[in-house]
This record gives C-alpha cells, structure tokens and sequence, in this order.
C-alpha cells in the first residue's frame, strides 16, 4: 500500500515538472515584438511660422544722397587707338594694357567691384551692406571691346561690371551682339539701357521719349529673359522734364556724368566720372577720393 502512494506521489511531480516546461524554444525578442502591435508613431511637432522679413524701407532723398559716396567710373571703347583716332576719341578709348592697369591699382588699393543694382539697392534702403571700399564701372554704347576685351579682364581680376549698350547697334560689326549680351549676363555682369541710339534725352521732344526710353528697355527685356531697370543718359545730360519719363518707363535708377545730383531724385542721378586711358594707378585713385 505504502508503495502505491509513493509510486502515485512520483507520477504526480513528474507532471507538474511537465506542465511547467515550454513545450519549444523560447520566442525570441523580434519574434515577439512582430507579433505584437506596434507603437504609435509619435506625434510630429508642428512647424514653426517662418517669421516674415520687415519690408526694407526706402530711403528720404537726403539719405540717399548721403549713402551716394560710393565711386562709379564710366569707361567707352576698349580697343589700341587707330591712327584716325580724333585726340578728343582718344580721351575716351581705352587701350587694353592701361585699362588692365587701371583695374590692378583699383584692387592693389583694396577695392572690389559691386553691381549696378547692388549699389541701386544700396542707395534706396541702405542695405545690402557693400563692402569697404566698393567701386562700380560702368561702360557706355555698346562696343564690341566690351565683351572682347572688357569680359575676359574682369573675369581675371574677379570683378564685374555694368553695361550699357545702345540697342540700334545690337548685332551690327563691332558692336555686341545678343549672344554677348546673354554671355555677359549669365557671368554675372549687370546689363542696363542706353536709350535707342544715343540720343541727347534733355534736348528731346516728349513723344520721342518711348522710342528712347520704353523701346530698349523692352528689347533687352526680352533678349536677356529679365527686366531692365537701370538706365544710363546719352552724353550723361538730363533736366528735370526728363525724370518723370524715366520713371514711366520702368528705370529704377539711373547714371548721369559729374552734375550734381538732383536733391529730390538722387536715384535717378547717380554720379560718374570717366577715367582717361592718360591716368595712372596713382591718378586713378586719387579722383576715387576726391570725386566721391
């Protein structure tokens, strides 16, 4: 009897051990965590509003005329002076060597080259802000020397330039072409209007004014892909009558010669002085202190 009990007592803990095993191997962690739901994903955090820039105030005209210290050259034809050369179309063609040269005194000295818009900026809100000593050139007319020998020289001395070309003389010999303009535009140079072709703006009957003035503007508009605001006077000459036409017309600003600027509409006044292929780096920077 005593025997049946513990062979019973022996059967029952051997099925308790049993029942207590797994049955297979142990789930591993993954195996678990695919079979269970997964956790919700978290909840994205909102985006911030950008916080919207103020809109840059335009300056008073006297304020303008006090940021209007910064030095703008005009130069004309790059080319070696032709033995029919007059001594006054001397003064105003400037060989390649001195137009290097010219260029090698105003970096020597620290200058570096800011666009037309930049600076047109610049004067109506006071920013962007321009480097130390900022210095524009500017050139005239159209000529082909400005892609053939003023491009490849501001290219190396990492400066650009603001061009204003007559737009009758567009695809003519020896003048700049549409694929110039294009180039010139695309490598970073300012392109700006000289009216049709070079007519005296201050001398000009009124309904001559859209064929001077809204005509180029429109062209170049249209070759380069972009508007056209700024705008450089024939023969620098202006007059009061002429600055609510400019303004019709679209310029934002525009460049004159070595008048005084107009105290009411200094932006569309804006000084330049043309150096001569005469002055050497010493001359040079002397009138960008003086001048300015």
């Amino acid at each position: 009897m005593e025997l049946n009990r513990r062979a019973f007592l022996a059967a029952a803990a051997v099925a308790v051990v049993a029942g207590c095993t797994p049955a297979g191997p142990e789930p591993s962690p993954s195996t678990v965590a695919s079979s269970s739901p997964p956790p919700p994903p978290p909840s994205p955090s909102p985006t911030p509003s950008p916080t919207p820039s103020p809109t840059p105030t335009r300056g008073t005209p006297e304020e303008i005329l006090a940021r209007s210290a910064v030095p703008v050259l005009c130069f004309h034809q790059l080319r070696e002076h032709a033995a029919e050369d007059s001594a006054y179309a001397r003064s105003m063609i400037t060989p390649p060597a001195a137009f290097s040269a010219q260029l090698q005194a105003l970096r020597d000295a620290g200058y570096q080259t800011v666009s037309g818009a930049a600076l047109a900026e610049h004067l109506e809100f006071g920013e962007p802000a321009l480097p130390a000593k900022p210095v524009l050139l500017t050139f005239d007319d159209g000529s082909l020397g400005h892609y053939t020998v003023g491009l490849p020289v501001l290219r190396e001395f990492g400066f650009v330039g603001t061009f204003f070309p007559m737009t009758v003389v567009l695809n003519k010999r020896n003048w700049l072409s549409h694929d110039n303009l294009r180039e010139m535009d695309t490598a970073g140079m300012t392109i700006g209007a000289h009216t049709w072709d070079h007519q005296r703006l201050d001398r000009l009957p009124p309904d001559q004014l859209a064929t001077q003035l809204d005509q180029p503007r429109a062209e170049l508009g249209e070759i380069l892909g972009h508007a056209v605001d700024l705008l450089a006077y024939p023969y620098g000459m202006w007059n009061q009558d002429v600055l609510p036409h400019v303004v019709k017309a679209g310029y934002r600003a525009a460049f004159q010669l070595s008048d005084a600027q107009d105290v009411a509409q200094p932006l569309l006044t804006i000084r330049r002085v043309m150096p001569p292929p005469t002055w050497d780096g010493a001359t040079l920077l002397g009138h960008l202190e003086s001048d300015f």
